[in-house]
């Protein structure tokens, strides 16, 4: 098998995983019987073996037992390229689970490589975080702004009642106290974004001389 149809293979699965609820394979996939292309699928994937079982009841519908020997054979072939230090770290770093399913003598360099990756994942997500939140912080403040203008020309109105610029008056006080609120938050938050940004450059070039 090349390397493409491996590629093409891979990608094939994660589609039919996203398919909650679907038959994990086709009709005519069952009736094919190529249950060493439909393991080493499954394998290189990182998916348990007892997605045999799921198998199993999908191609139950029509009469056919899938050939575990054949399955096997093709998940453990496809173990080996999914439990490579490569694959690990790439999984970290883009936040994708792990099912544990490499063998003893491929877990090591995997497991390693992928808490490389996870911990790269999760310093970016952090600074992705923090820069949302700095972001909402300023777009709120803009709009306080505008707003404070709305309430403070609205209690221009001769004709207002008491119990008008009295509510005008309330809200006029909680914007002035969120936006206050929202000041002194900015520089705790900038604080928190300067830390993990300096977290994830210590991590990416600590990581910049590993080759996975």
């Amino acid at each position: 098998m090349s390397v493409m149809e491996r590629g093409f293979l891979i990608v094939l699965t994660v589609g039919l995983c996203a398919c909650a609820g679907k038959p994990t394979v086709s009709e005519f996939q069952c009736k094919a019987g190529d249950w060493e292309t439909i393991g080493y699928r499954d394998g290189a994937a990182g998916i348990k073996s007892t997605q045999l079982l799921a198998h199993q009841e999908a191609c139950g519908e029509f009469g056919i037992i899938p050939h575990r020997g054949s399955y096997l054979a093709g998940w453990n072939s496809g173990l080996k390229d999914y439990c490579t230090a490569e694959n690990g770290f790439n999984l970290g770093q883009r936040g994708a689970g792990y099912n544990g399913v490499c063998p003893e003598n491929l877990k090591e360099p995997f497991a390693t490589a992928y808490e490389d990756g996870r911990q790269l994942y999760q310093a970016r997500s952090e600074v992705n975080r923090l820069t949302r939140q700095l972001g909402s912080y300023e777009n709120r403040l803009l709009q306080i702004k505008q707003e404070i203008v709305s309430v403070s020309t609205a209690q221009l109105e001769p004709d207002l009642t008491t119990e008008e610029r009295l509510h005008l008056l309330a809200d006029l006080d909680s914007l002035v106290e969120e936006r206050s609120e929202i000041k002194a938050a900015i520089p705790v938050v900038e604080q928190d974004l300067q830390f993990a940004e300096q977290s994830l450059d210590r991590i990416s070039q600590d990581l910049a001389g590993v080759t996975y």
